[in-house]
């Protein structure tokens, strides 16, 4: 075999976390190939066309991961081509480490991104746009002057230096209390100011989530307001997650690494003198309707693409654990989800805004947005936790002019159907239209609705909990990786979740590869009889210090 098939280690699947890691890999001068069955990038978190989301659709019933799957119409619609629908929308935080790892790898250049315009919330039968700033508080006349002294009260508190653990507020059993009961006994808060903070600004996902955690949420949110504009979040053109990590994918090829996608893995052999001389790679991979096979010392894998079933005789796996603080315990966890696409725009501008409005006949539209519904708070919906519409429009650059996605999703912990538990949040806030001059809510030109569940393993293995290296050489290092599964909820948390775990993942590889390595050395050293001083220099030349190398002009490679 030449050199051309031998890697460093092969990366399987491009969700967000694989491409970071990847792009990672490359910089750092490794010989990477990354894999993917799919023809597109993004894997689960994909980014696809019209056309691509009904193949999709219609391809996907059978996976692990998505289930219960329906479409309204497979009917292509105008322009189809100029649709990126997301099938794991987010948005992402303006200060944090995705938005860090986007800027150090030099991957911002490849896309754009544009600010979330609003977040609302649902209450009291009415839309409600929840306050962007300290003045948006003060100008808020549906608020009263004693309750703003409270409210600016808690955010002094919430977004202060200080650990949360040493504050007085968290004493006791505090810390684990639901965040609406933190929020109503500690500070005084009334149940809809406190039920917008939690559902809104924190994203908590249900009632029992517990205020520490959700503390910790929203001083990440609240330190992110400003960077950019007025809205902490962002969200990626072309499709958000999918298109970021396409950019990563890109930054990869940049550097050196190897792209194969459409092509099945028809098996994983591990190389039976591995264990006596490390004198050839770990593992040797043949692909469907590929002429060559690909051999690396190192797997790095999506639990979900992971070919569990075509390994023979393997080596040890590790199970990275998340290394992200608010992805929460690691068990299953379904997420129902829907998508709908519309021809006239929405406002979240409240009634009481609207009776005011000079125009009369129209509130402003909006582009992009979030629209929270806490749970109970619509008298005709069932959803035991929050539910989050996310609008995104044209400047997105996701859709053709004139239309807007809709994407709802809830967390669920019983089988139900996607489209009954989100029909009635659906059809509320196509009530929300911008003109008056209907009676009736808006048509939808296309719905979707499905299960996502979180792809659980059942590999027991070691773990560690460094995200750094500690340049020791092991002598049992596992030679596979499984990367955590991104969490899926809330709708902010994907991304840096996603950029943590994949450095996580970065330094355990580093670790094991360098293992690898320091043995084959020792073993040719052994058998030429080179000074092992050598041996030692040589690994001093490889040394890795950071997670991104310093970026350099590179230029875009030609396609």
């Amino acid at each position: 075999m030449d050199n051309e098939g031998i890697f460093d280690v092969i990366v399987i699947g491009t969700g967000l976390t694989e491409s970071i890691t990847a792009a990672a890999f490359a910089k750092a001068g490794f010989k990477v190939a990354h894999l993917d069955e799919n023809v597109y990038y993004g894997g689960d978190e994909a980014s696809l066309s019209f056309e691509e989301y009904i193949n999709w659709a219609t391809h996907a019933k059978d996976s692990t991961q998505f289930s219960s799957i329906s479409i309204s119409s497979s009917d292509a619609l105008p322009n189809s081509r100029q649709y990126s629908i997301s099938l794991s929308p987010s948005v992402i935080p303006a200060a944090g480490p995705l938005i860090s790892s986007l800027v150090a790898s030099g991957v911002s250049r490849y896309g754009g991104f544009r600010l979330v315009e609003q977040v609302a919330v649902y209450s009291n039968h009415e839309v409600k746009t929840v306050p962007g700033s300290k003045e948006d508080i003060f100008k808020d006349k549906t608020i009263s002057l004693l309750d703003k002294r409270r409210l600016m009260r808690f955010l002094v508190f919430a977004s202060g230096d200080e650990d949360f653990e040493a504050r007085t507020e968290l004493e006791g059993a505090k810390a684990d209390m639901p965040f609406v009961e933190f929020l109503k006994t500690t500070f005084s808060l009334d149940q809809e100011m406190a039920e917008t903070i939690a559902y809104a600004l924190s994203h908590c996902v249900s009632p029992s989530d517990k205020a520490l955690s959700a503390l910790r949420r929203l001083r990440r949110y609240l330190r992110s307001a400003g960077r950019y504009g007025h809205s902490p979040f962002l969200i990626g053109q072309y499709g958000s997650s999918g298109e970021i990590a396409q950019g990563f994918c890109r930054t990869a090829a940049v550097a050196g690494c190897v792209y194969i996608l459409g092509k099945e893995i028809s098996s994983i052999t591990r190389n039976r003198n591995f264990d006596e001389s490390h004198s050839t790679p770990t593992y040797t991979l043949t692909l469907s309707d590929f002429p060559e096979t690909i051999t690396c010392d190192l797997i790095v894998s999506s639990e979900s693409r992971f070919p569990a079933g075509l390994l023979g005789n393997i080596g040890d796996i590790l199970r990275i654990p998340s290394a992200f603080p608010a992805a929460g315990e690691e068990i299953p966890f379904t997420i129902a989800r829907g998508v709908c696409i519309i021809d006239q725009p929405l406002s979240f501008v409240s009634s009481q805004e609207s009776s005011s409005s000079e125009e009369g006949d129209s509130r402003p539209t909006l582009d992009t947005g979030i629209l929270v519904f806490p749970p109970s708070s619509l008298s005709t919906g069932a959803a035991s936790s929050a539910v989050t519409v996310l609008v995104v429009g044209e400047g997105t650059m996701s859709v053709p002019k004139g239309k807007w996605i809709l994407y709802l999703s809830t967390s669920i912990d019983t089988a139900v159907s996607p489209e009954q538990l989100l029909k009635p949040y659906l059809d509320m806030t196509l009530s929300l239209y911008a003109t008056s001059s209907s009676d009736t809510s808006i048509i939808p030109l296309f719905t979707s609705f499905y299960l996502q569940t979180t792809f659980s393993s059942s590999y027991t293995t070691s773990s560690t909990k460094s995200s750094r290296p500690d340049h020791s050489f092991g002598s049992s290092l596992p030679t596979i990786l499984l990367s955590p599964a991104p969490p899926n909820s809330p709708l902010p948390d994907s991304g840096d979740a996603a950029a943590v775990n994949a450095e996580a993942v970065f330094w355990e590889a580093v670790k094991a590869l360098k293992s690898i390595k320091a043995s084959k050395k020792l073993q040719k050293t052994s058998k030429e009889q080179v000074p092992p001083t050598v041996v030692r220099e040589e690994e001093e030349l490889v040394e890795i210090e950071s997670f991104w190398p310093p970026v350099v002009n590179e230029e875009d490679d030609e396609e």
